[in-house]
């Protein structure tokens, strides 16, 4: 629902949604960004986490709050061990300053 929203926001073609596996190897949920390395040989990339819709390492889905496989300990926001992930993403086409955004978690481990 979120990336629909985003892409009738934005003008025609520019969005492109993609749907990528690998690690995330940082993570911060007061500020809902992560640090991804995706599969191949892309780079580590940034992404804001803003889709509600997730689904933890045993299949249960969630319609809220923040993936606990993203989420740092009571007192730190903060995670940085290094955790199997799916993601729902979209690119914001022709711009650099445009974040790219997940809208959709699925936590694998």
């Amino acid at each position: 629902m979120t990336g629909f929203a985003l892409g009738r926001l934005l003008p025609d073609h520019t969005v492109t949604p993609k749907r990528l596996t690998g690690t995330v190897i940082w993570s911060n949920d007061e500020t809902r960004k992560i640090a991804f390395d995706a599969d191949g040989d892309e780079p580590t990339n940034f992404y804001s986490v803003v889709g509600e819709y997730w689904i933890d390492a045993n299949g249960m889905e969630y319609a809220g709050g923040y993936p606990s496989c993203l989420s740092g300990q009571q007192h730190d926001p903060v995670r940085s061990d290094r955790r199997r992930v799916e993601l729902g993403v979209i690119y914001h086409d022709g711009s650099d300053h445009a974040p790219d955004i997940a809208v959709t978690v699925h936590c694998l481990g």
